[in-house]
């Protein structure tokens, strides 16, 4: 997979389908979290280069993204044992 370079203090994360970045009111203000990594997978840093980025500008980068089968969110005990 290609590795993308960013110039210096940008993060992928604020154009990668998997990133999701919380900014507040101040310049301090601001949480980013990697979904391919975890659901709640704190990224403490800007990311300069990341093997599995993939940009959300370019056309079919969410559909390529989903298809890789991973889900993120909450499911019941009831689906866990019918997949058992």
């Amino acid at each position: 997979m290609e590795v993308i370079r960013r110039r210096r203090g940008a993060s992928l994360c604020a154009t990668c389908v998997w990133g999701t970045v919380r900014k507040g009111y101040r310049s301090g203000e601001v949480e980013t979290f990697c979904r391919f990594v975890s659901p709640n997978g704190l990224v403490p840093f800007p990311v300069r280069e990341c093997t599995d980025y993939a940009d959300r500008r370019m056309p079919g980068a969410s559909a390529e993204a989903s298809a890789t089968g991973r889900r993120f969110g909450f499911v019941t005990m009831l689906s866990l044992q019918d997949q058992g």
